[in-house]
């Protein structure tokens, strides 16, 4: 009896004690997180995670704008699209430089051109620029000196050599720029250009008119490399502009030479000392010149 006693107190002072700590819907509702604590406690759990892995820095230098991370229209630089190039300028280089496979249409070398056998539209730069000349195109198919033009190259001054009839230091000069010749005359005082008197050592009268011609360069006396397409005349005068005459540059049909022609005889008595001369610029069609 004792113990089944003892054991009936003891079933009562646990339903006391279930009694006692029971459970209540409004202290349930303590054990879980509202809402706005789960959305703080996220907020803090990222930043500490952003802060621990650098991200935070990482973000604010890839949006960093002058301390602001957004860009307006109103804030873009203004830029001036005329000087851009457009599709068909691109197409355009892209079609002047080869086909766009690597390829190269400019090739270089040493000396003159002429046995390369390249396509037609090729450029050459001689790295030598042998007499001057450090440029070319190709203008027709097949290897050869004609089927190459020369797009840059200066002679520099050459003087005429074998000249005839000049006064004193009396010369005459070419330059050969590109295609284009320029002759020009000097030697004497203020750039003047002289001839000795006729029928005096040196003087050479040229046969279509033995008294008023004087012979400068004779028959094919125009280096190869300068001689004009067709012949040209221009006008001769005296330091004051007075005419004298002409002078007379032959072409490939008149012999490849230059002479004077004056309006009266050529005085027999006195040198002609201050010959002034009209510009003589022409286009040729000559190979560049092999000698200087």
């Amino acid at each position: 009896m004792d113990k089944l006693k003892q054991a009936i107190e003891q079933i009562g002072r646990d339903i006391g004690n279930l009694q006692a700590n029971k459970l209540t819907i409004t202290s349930a509702y303590t054990i879980f997180p509202t809402y706005s604590n789960l959305q703080d406690k996220m907020t803090a759990n990222i930043k500490e995670k952003h802060l621990e892995l650098g991200l935070d820095a990482l973000i604010d230098d890839k949006l960093k704008n002058g301390g602001d991370p957004f860009i307006t229209r109103s804030k873009l630089p203004t830029i001036d699209t005329s000087q851009l190039a457009s599709k068909n300028d691109l197409e355009e280089l892209k079609r002047s430089v080869g086909s766009g496979n690597g390829g190269s249409t400019e090739l270089k070398g040493q000396g003159f051109p002429y046995e390369l056998n390249a396509e037609i539209g090729t450029t050459y730069i001689d790295t030598t620029a042998k007499n001057g000349a450090f440029k070319w195109i190709k203008k027709r198919a097949g290897a050869g000196r004609d089927n190459w033009v020369i797009l840059a190259g200066d002679t520099g001054k050459v003087r005429a050599k074998n000249v005839s009839s000049v006064l004193g230091a009396s010369y005459m000069e070419f330059r050969r720029i590109n295609s284009t010749v320029e002759i020009n005359f000097g030697g004497l005082s203020w750039g003047w250009f002289g001839i000795k008197r006729r029928g005096s050592a040196g003087y050479v009268p040229q046969g279509s008119d033995r008294e008023r011609n004087v012979v400068i360069l004779n028959v094919q006396g125009i280096p190869v490399g300068f001689r004009p397409l067709g012949s040209k005349i221009g006008m001769i005068t005296n330091d004051k502009g007075q005419r004298l005459g002409t002078w007379y540059l032959g072409g490939p049909g008149d012999g490849n030479q230059f002479r004077l022609q004056f309006d009266d005889p050529v005085p027999t008595d006195r040198d002609i000392g201050d010959i002034r001369f009209s510009s003589v610029v022409y286009v040729t069609e000559d190979p560049w010149p092999e000698t200087l």
